[in-house]
């Protein structure tokens, strides 16, 4: 039977309940009179209003909250009901002096803001407050006045009726807090080991390098991009080279260990990385010229760490945008390279790509153990890739961590993973202060070495590992779905996985191969640069059914986002809704690009009503839902129509089969006003089938169900 289908069979034979001003008995659908509900609280003077301003009540009166300022609200006694899934509605009033609204059930948010302003009073019919899984008996329901709009003169809320229509079986759900505890390194202060400059009669740099022993002496070697300052890398022609009797010094200058060959294909050189393997030194480097979409791989291979020779293979492959940052590690029983580039050759997102060897002249085709979501050329997010193990944990090191590469120059992030080919997904476990960093091991001892364009040198720090708490999050269960959901440190959907047919066989949908899926801006330029931090409060439902994370605090900017995560199980299985509010507090620190909502998936394709399979792309608007689907399953993101301040772009990326809804997309960038905004409603719900787009329908239906 194919999953989560029909919709309409719960509404049918639903009992209709008006409800006057005394309790009535429970029923699936009661509307109810918001004047004759008792009021538990209020902050501010609530009264029952007749007929005025040439409106006509139901009933002949509306509930009134006389509110003086943000925070005012009053908390009224709802009538009892079955035990059950419930979508709220209500008929609302707007005017010239109204604020904006938040709801809550028993405490905990439910639905999307509502804007109370208009120019003249009006009633507002069916107006969905949002999702709750209600207990038998009686709840309460709050309603907040978070602020008013600019055009408003005031903060009144009005409330004509309510309705409660119970559309399916109370959510049977276990939201259980997690904490990860991992080892993690941290850096050390610095400590400059070795000055290029000398003999020079002017500053000199060090940038990507290397740092080996020589097995049979015990000497250790650096070798190392090399010029005067300022940086000028397509003048970058020789490796420098030094060498000390232990890592922190003292270092020995030498003359220049490699020269770049023209003949060979050099324009100029880069970034040599250096192993050792049964009485040989293999020193790797990419050799450069202005065929930026091809450039070469190179070896030279030496038995003392002086006299080096290229090897006959050169180029042991080529690739782009600059390829380059070759390291080389044993894994099992291949050798693998990573280094960096772009997804495709003239550019694209910065990757960590790798290549596997068995006998380091040889290698296989490219794959990617790790994507940013930066896009471009040139230098990027996956710089000075270095690769590591600790017990069974692999880490990767890279720089530049940031979207300004300025400000990240000295930013190199640390992935753990299981896998030490995938680090898509993986968690950053923390961002050291360090360029081009490489980790070097003295018996016991770690370091992390330092160097780059303006830095004096080659630095050394202390590396050390402890044991930390590298993720906290929710674990959301359900008899057809397991959601991870994160708060630290940055707030996501990290995972989702579903059963639409009830066997017991959870199929990844979500995942968090690229941005993971939640909130983001963009702030001076397209693509994530602020990401969405901790929560500074988190508040959960007694049966765990709704979590909000209030607060969220996005990347530096004076940007806040409220996320409230319903389950909501409206057919055979369950679903997961999805509602965020965004508050500005102040001037960004530059145009917003992007306000947006990203779906991470986890199937092969993503797509939407008119095309199965977007290739990576803008399309202009909002659609009805987008799909990402694989054989035997679809994973549907449904759109409540107008629920965001705005619909203006839908970014596709096929590769990552995921989706970004922009309410927010401007090239150059938006002033935004301080202020509240309503950020969008989405529900995730899955079937079974492959590229279900009947079942698509019906949840957009039930997403834009009139409560």
């Amino acid at each position: 039977m194919r999953a989560l289908r029909i919709l309409a069979a719960l509404l049918l034979g639903a009992a209709t309940l008006t409800v006057p001003a005394t309790p009535a008995a429970a029923a699936d659908l009661v509307r109810v009179e918001a004047e004759s509900l008792t009021v538990v609280s209020a902050t501010a003077p609530v009264e029952s209003q007749s007929n005025c301003c040439g409106v006509a009540w139901s009933g002949g009166r509306q509930l009134w909250l006389r509110a003086g300022r943000a925070g005012d609200s009053v908390t009224v006694s709802l009538p009892p009901v079955t035990a059950g899934q419930y979508d709220i509605g209500a008929v609302l009033t707007r005017a010239p002096d109204y604020g904006l609204l938040r709801f809550a059930v028993d405490g905990v948010t439910v639905g999307q803001l509502f804007d109370g302003h208009a120019p003249t009073v009006r009633r507002v019919e069916s107006v969905p407050l949002g999702a709750a899984s209600l207990t038998a008996g009686s709840h309460r329901l709050t309603v907040t006045v978070t602020g008013r709009s600019p055009s408003s003169s005031g903060f009144f809320a009005g409330l004509d009726t309510l309705t409660l229509r119970r559309v399916g079986p109370q959510a049977s759900v276990t939201t259980t807090a997690y904490e990860t505890v991992a080892e993690t390194p941290a850096r050390g202060p610095l400590t400059r080991v070795f000055d290029p400059s000398v003999g020079e009669s002017s500053a000199w740099y060090y940038n990507d390098h290397t740092i080996v022993r020589d097995q049979r002496t015990g000497l250790w070697h650096t070798f190392a991009i090399t010029h005067a300052e300022p940086g000028a890398p397509q003048d970058e022609r020789s490796f420098g080279h030094a060498t000390a009797p232990t890592p922190t010094g003292p270092w020995t200058k030498h003359p220049p260990a490699l020269w770049a060959d023209p003949g060979a294909g050099e324009r100029w050189i880069w970034a040599p990385h250096v192993i050792y393997d049964r009485g040989v030194y293999y020193m790797f480097y990419a050799a450069g010229s202005p065929d930026y979409a091809n450039y070469r791989m190179h070896l030279a291979t030496s038995t003392d760490l002086f006299t080096w020779t290229r090897s006959p293979a050169n180029p042991l492959f080529t690739d782009g945008w600059e390829a380059r940052d070759p390291m080389v590690t044993r894994v099992g029983d291949r050798w693998v390279m990573y280094y960096t580039a772009t997804s495709h050759p003239q550019g694209g997102n910065h990757v960590v790509a790798y290549r596997t060897s068995t006998d380091l002249r040889n290698w296989s085709g490219r794959a990617v153990a790790y994507a940013s979501p930066r896009t471009g050329q040139a230098g990027g997010q996956t710089e000075s890739p270095f690769v590591v193990r600790r017990g069974d944990w692999w880490y990767l090191f890279v720089c530049c961590d940031g979207a300004d590469y300025g400000a990240a120059y000295r930013r190199t992030a640390v992935y753990r993973s299981r896998d030490p080919l995938r680090f898509e997904g993986a968690e950053k476990v923390t961002v050291l202060d360090a360029h081009a960093a490489e980790v070097v091991v003295d018996g016991g001892n770690w370091y992390l070495s330092h160097a780059g364009w303006g830095q004096g040198g080659l630095w050394l720090a202390p590396l050390t590992w402890s044991t930390g708490v590298v993720a906290r999050g929710y674990q959301v269960n359900t008899g057809f779905l397991r959601a991870d959901v994160r708060t630290w440190p940055h707030t996501r959907i990290a995972s989702l996985a579903v059963d639409p047919d009830g066997t017991g066989t959870y199929r990844p949908a979500l995942d968090s191969s690229h941005r993971g899926t939640g909130p983001y801006l963009a702030i001076g330029g397209f693509d994530v640069t602020d990401r969405a931090g901790p929560p500074a409060r988190v508040d959960i439902s007694a049966d765990g059914s709704r979590i909000n994370l209030v607060g969220i605090r996005v990347g530096d900017e004076p940007v806040f986002a409220d996320w409230l995560l319903t389950v909501a199980p409206r057919w055979t299985g369950a679903g997961l809704q999805s509602d965020v509010t965004w508050s500005v507090t102040g001037p960004t620190t530059a145009p917003v690009w992007e306000a947006a909502f990203n779906i991470d998936g986890a199937l092969p394709a993503v797509g939407d009503p008119a095309v199965a399979a977007r290739p990576t792309g803008d399309v202009t608007g909002f659609p009805t839902w987008t799909m990402t689907s694989g054989p035997g399953l679809s994973l549907v993101t449904a759109h409540r129509w107008h629920s965001a301040w705005r619909g203006d772009n839908t970014w596709y990326d096929a590769g990552h089969a995921m989706a970004a809804w922009q309410p927010l997309w401007r090239n150059g960038g938006l002033g935004l006003p301080p202020g509240q905004y309503a950020g969008g409603t989405w529900r995730f719900a899955a079937s079974a089938a492959t590229r279900d787009t009947a079942f698509a329908e019906t949840v957009h239906a039930a997403v834009n169900a009139v409560p």
